[in-house]
């Protein structure tokens, strides 16, 4: 099996990385801390390994069959 083209993957990033990075924040709002610098590195954080260990993953799995 080839792996899939890099551009494949990286408008498959962009896709699944808009409604994390639009929803999770606003979810995590009320128990992050005031400090802005902060509050992104926890979100970035959280997004990194749902893009890394669980959507890219299954989407390379379907791709490649």
């Amino acid at each position: 099996m080839t792996p899939p083209n890099k551009h494949l993957i990286a408008i498959i990033n962009y896709v699944t990385l808009i409604p994390l990075v639009y929803f999770i924040p606003q979810w995590l709002n009320p128990y992050l801390p005031a400090d802005p610098f902060l509050q992104v590195c926890i979100v970035v954080a959280i997004i990194v390994p749902i893009i890394s260990y669980v959507v890219m993953p299954i989407v390379l799995k379907i791709l490649t069959y």
